[in-house]
């Protein structure tokens, strides 16, 4: 009966500490947002130093990823992820202090540990709920979310009433407990998930890997394309800026439910080919309404949110559906988030630049569409019924 309730125990103890790193994966980098701002006025920042604080996470997302995995075969998943939060926790507080240096020296930090958290998280899915990948990724992708968004809502009233430093640095509380929570891991569980066997499998080389990072990257891309500039291209359409920000809000608010309920749904299929091939379409359709009628960008906006939110569910799940190892699964998190946030960085730079060399959003939408396009034709078939080891005939 003791070993029970221990067991009991323990696993409460992975659910919560899981929970407590989704709560930072997203908030550190949503909440700056709104303080940008008071950023630049108290800093005299121009607006290209402020583009760079937007796009360095992104970047380092991009570049980070690629290591992950092999850090955590050295170091163990749970020692490294300790180590994300530890990177996260010294970077809010560091980007907190009022001076130009810290605040880019605090981002670099927190974008390093949120990538190791980005690609580990699933993995760690994978080894210790392996009968329950569902249901824990959608708690996890739900959290992270949830808390990305309340984390903008809040900014924006703390920045009022105090100093920006404050606003942007009580999200580090999170941090802290979740450090507490974890801490738990390295003592009751050392190692442990990083001991299995493993074989080297290139992930790289696999179809299927390029599959669904153009899945993680082309959500990436249409994503922050409209976070940056749906605004901005609402107003040129006659919109007001407060009507276009709703129409953005509701856009992410969208997203939330389907990333809890699409991988529990996703993981009770044998094929997920189907669901996939659906979630390019609504990109494709919320795409085409917004470039020839605009003036149904309420339906757009949902609809690409909706797709946004099956996307991002439906990749997290896949990192474990479609490997056999753990190893596998932080490799091909790793690779999928590597490019993915590289689209997310390049694709709203893009986006820009095209609109200001046609003098019109139509070739800048087209993007879009084109991405869109190549989710619905060639991602759908990450959505079928194997695995990586499988299609490099790995034994």
């Amino acid at each position: 009966m003791k070993q029970d309730t221990t067991h009991t125990k323990i696993n409460w103890l992975l659910f919560i500490g899981i929970l407590l790193v989704a709560a930072n994966l997203r908030a550190p980098i949503t909440s700056i947002g709104i303080a940008l701002p008071h950023i630049k006025d108290e800093l005299m920042l121009s607006n290209t130093a402020v583009s760079f604080i937007t796009i360095v996470p992104l970047l380092a997302f991009s570049i980070v990823s690629l290591f992950a995995a092999k850090t955590s075969r050295h170091l163990g998943l749970e020692k490294t992820i300790f180590i994300a939060l530890i990177l996260i926790f010294i970077g809010v507080v560091v980007r907190s202090i009022t001076h130009v240096s810290w605040l880019y020296i605090g981002t670099v930090l927190l974008g390093i540990g949120i990538a190791f958290g980005n690609v580990l998280a699933p993995a760690f899915i994978k080894a210790k709920f392996p009968l329950r990948i569902g249901i824990m990724t959608g708690y996890y992708t739900v959290v992270m979310n949830v808390f990305g968004s309340a984390s903008t809502y809040a900014t924006a009233p703390l920045v009022k009433h105090f100093h920006y430093n404050i606003a942007i640095g009580l999200i580090s509380i999170v941090t802290l407990i979740a450090l507490i929570v974890w801490a738990f891991q390295l003592k009751n569980k050392p190692e442990e998930t990083s001991q299995v066997a493993t074989t080297d499998v290139n992930v790289w080389k696999s179809p299927l890997s390029w599959q669904i990072t153009l899945v993680m990257g082309g959500q990436s891309l249409i994503f922050y394309s409209l976070i940056n500039w749906l605004p901005e291209y609402l107003n040129s359409q006659g919109f007001a800026l407060d009507k276009a920000g709703l129409y953005l809000s509701i856009l992410q608010i969208a997203i939330i439910p389907l990333t809890f309920i699409t991988p529990i749904i996703a993981t009770k299929m044998q094929s997920q080919y189907a669901l996939t091939l659906g979630t390019g379409a609504l990109f494709v359709i919320g795409v085409v309404i917004m470039m020839l009628e605009p003036t149904w960008a309420l339906l757009s906006a949902i609809l690409i949110g909706v797709a946004s939110g099956l996307a991002f569910g439906l990749v997290n799940t896949f990192f474990s559906l479609r490997a056999e190892q753990g190893t596998t699964a932080a490799k091909l998190s790793g690779m999928s988030q590597s490019v993915g946030y590289l689209f997310a960085a390049i694709g709203p730079l893009f986006f820009g630049i095209l609109h200001d060399i046609s003098g019109s959003w139509i070739l800048s939408l087209s993007i879009l569409l084109i991405t869109a396009l190549a989710i619905t034709i060639i991602g759908a078939g990450a959505g079928k019924n194997k695995t990586i080891e499988q299609t490099l005939n790995v034994k």
